[in-house]
């Protein structure tokens, strides 16, 4: 009798995702590609909108109906667009709605946003999204810090799971983040007032961000604007990015997403200030969960989170990460730069994602 091997547990890693931006994809896609053997939940956060707005529509008149309706329009989307990367999503599980944003509700759907891969009336009628609920059973079914998560947008989803069920926290094995920034890029604003040291997917939850940074004890790994914003790894427009990727038909439809972004919401921004270019930010957190390529691609330092600016009398400072350097034992960490040859690295990585 031949006794049987033994099946190695799967990993299991959380996505945290926003929508609509074309970068969230890419972090799922590269999830899938740089961790084939794994199971990856993907947590959709939608961002808070309202259809048909003018721009006179200051950013906190969005509704809960029109925001729904476009996470779940998401959620189609993003199982519509993996299947051209040969990734299937199945499930895609409910992680709420940022309580802010920074876009004017306009620019999502009057001009970028336009559902060209998805039947609207379809993504309306038919429920996408899957109650947070059976992701927390599942999350109880696994070993004590076996399960990495990933964050390419505010932590909403996370905070609103943590507080649904905290014993989760125990399963967390490190997170990875696209978050906050260390004050010394420009970054525009859509009206041109530049954010300074205001980072978006901290300024959407603030709230949340200081729950996550603050409260978990297990390694955290902050992947700033800074290392993502380098020109060395920005596309100059949608062509740009498709010659820099192969030609198949997942790039094809990459293109067209980030046509329809970089006219909407990178050439207004780059006719005043050239150095403006398409930025894939998101994918940073899928990068930094492999330690090989992490290590390759940033420099990353020990740091102490002093403050994350959350409470009403604190409003002016929402969407800050008060942070520092230090020597002494740590479970944050930021990544300060790219490595000496971290952007070819990163171009490289790119391109191996999409093949």
């Amino acid at each position: 009798m031949v006794e049987s091997t033994p099946q190695a547990t799967p990993t299991h890693i959380l996505a945290f995702v926003d929508a609509p931006d074309p970068d969230n994809f890419v972090q799922l896609i590269a999830l899938h590609k740089l961790n084939p053997d794994a199971i990856v939940h993907v947590i959709l956060t939608g961002r808070p909108v309202r259809f048909n707005a003018e721009k006179t529509h200051a950013l906190w008149e969005w509704d809960g109906v029109s925001s729904r309706m476009a996470q779940e329009a998401s959620a189609m989307r993003i199982k519509n667009f993996l299947r051209h990367f040969g990734v299937k999503v199945t499930r895609v599980f409910d992680g709420g709605i940022a309580p802010r944003t920074l876009v004017p509700h306009h620019i999502h759907f009057a001009e970028y946003y336009k559902f060209f891969d998805v039947d609207p009336l379809a993504a309306i009628r038919h429920s996408e999204l899957e109650p947070q609920e059976e992701l927390v059973k599942i999350l109880l079914a696994l070993p004590e810090g076996s399960v990495p998560v990933t964050v390419g947008g505010p932590m909403t989803g996370l905070y609103q799971m943590i507080v649904r069920c905290p014993d989760i926290v125990s399963r967390f094995k490190e997170l990875h983040a696209m978050f906050a920034t260390w004050g010394t890029v420009t970054l525009m604003q859509f009206d041109d007032k530049p954010r300074g040291a205001v980072q978006f997917n901290v300024a959407c939850d603030p709230q949340g961000a200081h729950a996550v940074l603050k409260g978990l004890t297990c390694p955290i790994y902050l992947m700033p604007t800074e290392v993502t914003r380098v020109k060395e790894i920005g596309f100059v427009n949608a062509q740009k990015l498709r010659e820099a990727l192969p030609e198949n038909a997942g790039s094809r439809a990459l293109y067209h997403l980030y046509a329809l972004w970089y006219d909407a919401a990178v050439k207004p921004r780059q006719d005043k200030n050239p150095e403006e270019l398409i930025f894939i930010h998101d994918v940073v957190a899928a990068i930094s969960l492999s330690a090989e390529l992490r290590q390759a691609i940033y420099t990353v330092v020990p740091v102490e989170i002093t403050s994350v600016p959350h409470l009403a009398s604190e409003a002016a400072g929402w969407g800050t990460v008060l942070m520092k350097q230090v020597d002494t034992p740590t479970n944050i960490y930021a990544a300060t730069g790219l490595t000496t040859g971290g952007a070819a690295k990163y171009l490289e990585t790119l391109k191996s994602i999409f093949a």
